[in-house]
């Protein structure tokens, strides 16, 4: 076990690493495991910027040959040379032939909490069906 800043890294027999910040897994859920360089691109993360660790699809939907995509993303941002883990609930636009683009979506400038997704979920699947989707033909 050794660390960095506030980063504590736990090495594994099978050459992987499990990360922890302020002594908190990143994910308290799953037991995590990272490559080991990932040690060095966090110690060569610039002040201010963030590295993605993971993301998780959640659901998509595809109109006009667009695909609309929703992933929850889990980061470490770098802030005064300590670390940070920042989850975003993420909105990827794939229009074909184009790179993807993507932002971050936010409740009035916050990260969204699980409730605030579960209900941006059901709300865009309630007006998909009411709105956009005719259940009696397929356009």
């Amino acid at each position: 076990m050794s660390n960095f800043s506030n980063i504590t890294v736990i090495e594994h027999e099978n050459d992987k690493v499990a990360l922890l910040i302020d002594g908190q897994a990143i994910s308290e859920r799953y037991d995590i495991h990272h490559e080991k360089s990932i040690i060095d691109e966090l110690k060569a993360l610039e002040d201010g910027k963030a590295l993605k660790l993971f993301e998780q699809f959640i659901f998509s939907h595809t109109d006009l040959n667009i695909e609309h995509s929703y992933l929850y993303s889990t980061c470490i941002v770098k802030q005064n040379d300590a670390y940070q883990v920042a989850r975003n609930f993420v909105y990827r636009l794939t229009i074909s032939d184009q790179a993807p683009a993507e932002h971050v979506i936010t409740n009035q400038g916050k990260a969204m909490t699980p409730e605030d997704i579960k209900k941006f979920i059901e709300d865009h699947v309630e007006m998909s069906l009411t709105k956009y989707t005719d259940l009696k033909y397929a356009y």
